[in-house]
């Protein structure tokens, strides 16, 4: 079996249900092996693919871009 490379991996992939944008980002990075397994049983689950999964959990964790503009200002102004 060969393995993907960047030149066939798609830049944009479909969105998943209930999503209205497309993904532009690939990401890769190192995660425990403890937080890998649950996250591919959350997958598992709920029959969604593992990225799909990544991406909720991510949005619901990280501040909005609203939020964070605002932290973003608010850091500005302590540094004056």
């Amino acid at each position: 079996m060969t393995a993907n490379t960047e030149a066939q991996q798609p830049h944009v992939a479909v969105p998943p249900p209930g999503r209205t944008s497309a993904y532009t980002e690939r990401l890769s990075t190192w995660i425990p092996p403890d937080i890998g397994q649950r996250l591919r049983h959350v997958a598992v689950m709920r029959r969604q693919r593992l990225n799909h999964v990544l991406a909720e959990i991510l949005d619901l964790a990280l501040p909005t871009s609203a939020e964070l503009a605002d932290q973003v200002k608010g850091h500005a102004t302590d540094e004056h």
